[in-house]
């Protein structure tokens, strides 16, 4: 399984979640109906939920980030082929 994460550019839609967003960004409780898809539409799996961090409040918007845990394999590689071959060639072995 992996994880992958980065900045969060915020659609409009963001606001009706962004107070719980902030409200929990020390200590996340996962929004069970929340989930990230491919281009094609297609919901990416997550066993560990998506976990969205707000310290918009303190950095602005730059400072929102999104995480996608437990994306389980073979997904993971489809997704994310660069962040494995970093990692192999890290620790010369599967993520």
């Amino acid at each position: 399984m992996g994880v992958a994460g980065g900045r969060l550019l915020p659609t409009p839609a963001y606001n009706s979640i962004q107070p719980y967003c902030i409200e929990h960004r020390d200590r996340w409780v996962p929004i069970p109906e929340l989930t990230v898809n491919v281009a094609g539409g297609v919901p990416i799996e997550c066993k560990g939920g998506v976990q969205i961090m707000d310290f918009s409040a303190e950095l602005g918007e730059t400072g929102i980030e999104i995480y996608l845990n437990g994306i389980p394999y073979p997904c993971y590689e489809e997704l994310f082929p660069h962040h494995v071959e970093a990692y192999k060639k890290r620790f010369g072995r599967r993520a």
